[in-house]
């Protein structure tokens, strides 16, 4: 089934509406355990692995590979939450579910939402963690 928009359609940008939610609490304790240099570290590690993650999680969506894609946003779950990425670990979740369910809709629709969501999330981590004093 295809598509067309008439001239008098328009075409409209969806935007992050929800707030990054970022649990500062989890980035101060590990600030606490590990000091502030070493939590730097690790936002930043845990930053580069959703985002390996997430392209994976990209691929294995587009190959059809549901299975892969359900262990990637689990992968995903525990990651963000390590760092405090409440709201991003909450749509991964919502993820799972959808592909539980094989909604091929609902999968489509999460999955953008997911990396809207991580672009949001992971900035506003890195800049928190960034904007401590060594």
């Amino acid at each position: 089934m295809t598509f067309t928009l008439q001239k008098r359609d328009k075409v409209e940008r969806l935007r992050l509406i929800e707030k990054a939610a970022v649990e500062t609490r989890a980035i101060a304790t590990l600030q606490t355990n590990l000091g502030k240099g070493q939590s730097r570290e690790v936002v930043e590690r845990a930053a580069c692995e959703v985002s390996d993650r997430l392209n994976g999680l990209e691929t294995a969506l587009s190959n059809g590979d549901l299975a892969r894609a359900a262990r990637l946003s689990n992968r995903l779950i525990a990651i963000s939450k390590q760092i405090g990425l409440i709201s991003f670990a909450q749509v991964a979740g919502d993820l799972v579910g959808a592909i539980r369910n094989d909604d091929f809709v609902a999968i489509a629709s999460i999955s953008r939402r997911l990396i809207r969501q991580a672009d949001a999330t992971l900035l506003k981590a890195l800049d928190y963690v960034n904007d401590q004093p060594s």
